[in-house]
């Protein structure tokens, strides 16, 4: 039997879970079990990115206040007659998705990507869906509090593609790009400009290692409400010639392989799709054992771990790495390693499809 699913993606950008859509479609595109439809927003960019074996279905979608939304989602079901609908998207999908199964009898599953807390109201639209799946189990350890009615509560990793990052490391280009000193090492961050992601931190921390490495250079990847904060911090802190703002990139791949340690002190996070693609580029990583993170770096294994807004074990943990390239080169080969056999697209989708297959059966 060929199950018939209508993946549902409201978000406008390519990147983050938008981009593991396309990852989880092209990925199931291999199996003869399944045939996927995508309804998204009109001149959204997962609209013309490259699917396989994918049915699209757009809709004008004027994000969460749409009151119009819920309709254009029921006309498209009356269309496809699927027998699952996968909401992945927060971006208000998940709401329309509650309703949607409500009012349309269709079994439903949600993709939660994130960590943070949810209102009372979470139960009441979780409660509505046959599955709620986790990208980790630190988002599950929050997600679980909203769905005690939920049977099935999966945690299923997101994933990276190895082959978009088999980058050739151009790194006069990115010294030349970023007017990087050409002697200079280079540790980056990317992530947006928000207080939970610890940019502020990694300022802080910088101040210290240039004191014994003035010969590096930090990349701050990402755009936020707290730029011009983090700019005035790095003037404060006479770092203006170590610490650059580089704003919102699309390059990551061309840019990984270019740079030393990739850094994500966060203090909150689902999983840390950037640490993926580090894997998939060899780099070593600096982060903070929280949310998903710890599933992903193993502290002195596939990477250094430093507690949250601890600034001086995240500049000794810096310095530790520019001081000794055999480990930082030892544990971006194991990240590698782990992400390949762990985090790959076939794998997420062969769990994504046997879900599809227990809730379909128990829906029967």
């Amino acid at each position: 039997m060929t199950l018939r699913v209508l993946h549902i993606e409201l978000g406008r950008h390519l990147y983050g879970g938008a981009k593991q859509v396309t990852y989880l479609l092209n990925a199931l595109a291999d199996s003869n079990d399944i045939e996927n439809h995508l309804l998204c927003p009109v001149n959204s960019e997962i609209s013309i990115a490259p699917l396989s074996k994918c049915q699209l279905h757009t809709i004008a979608y004027h994000g969460e206040t749409d009151l119009f939304a819920l309709g254009k989602m029921m006309r498209i079901c009356r269309s496809v007659k699927p027998d699952l609908i996968h909401i992945h998207s927060r971006r208000g999908a998940d709401v329309w998705g509650a309703l949607l199964t409500k009012f349309t009898k269709i079994p439903a599953i949600c993709t939660r990507r994130v960590d943070n807390t949810e209102s009372k109201f979470a139960k009441y639209k979780y409660g509505k869906y046959a599955a709620v799946a986790s990208i980790s189990h630190g988002v599950h350890e929050v997600v679980k509090q909203h769905c005690d009615n939920v049977e099935y509560q999966p945690v299923i990793h997101s994933s990276v593609d190895l082959s978009e990052f088999h980058h050739y490391a151009d790194r006069e280009w990115l010294h030349e790009r970023f007017a990087i000193p050409k002697h200079h090492k280079v540790v980056a961050n990317f992530a947006q400009l928000i207080s939970r992601k610890g940019q502020a931190d990694i300022v802080l921390a910088m101040k210290k290692v240039v004191q014994t490495h003035p010969d590096v250079t930090c990349l701050l990847f990402g755009k936020g409400k707290l730029q011009e904060s983090y700019l005035a911090l790095i003037e404060k802190m006479r770092l203006t010639e170590h610490v650059k703002l580089c704003g919102f990139t699309q390059k990551v791949a061309k840019i990984l392989p270019c740079v030393d340690i990739v850094l994500h002190p966060a203090y909150a996070e689902g999983l840390g799709v950037i640490l993926l693609q580090a894997g998939a580029a060899k780099r070593a990583v600096i982060a903070c054992p929280v949310g998903g993170i710890p599933e992903i770096i193993h502290h002195e294994e596939t990477g250094l771990m430093v507690s949250p807004g601890d600034i001086n074990g995240m500049s000794a943990a810096i310095e530790r790495l520019l001081n000794d390239e055999e480990l930082t080169t030892k544990l971006g080969e194991r990240l590698f390693q782990h992400i390949k056999s762990e985090f790959s697209p076939q794998e997420m989708a062969r769990r994504y499809l046997a879900l599809y297959k227990q809730v379909c059966e128990k829906n029967a």
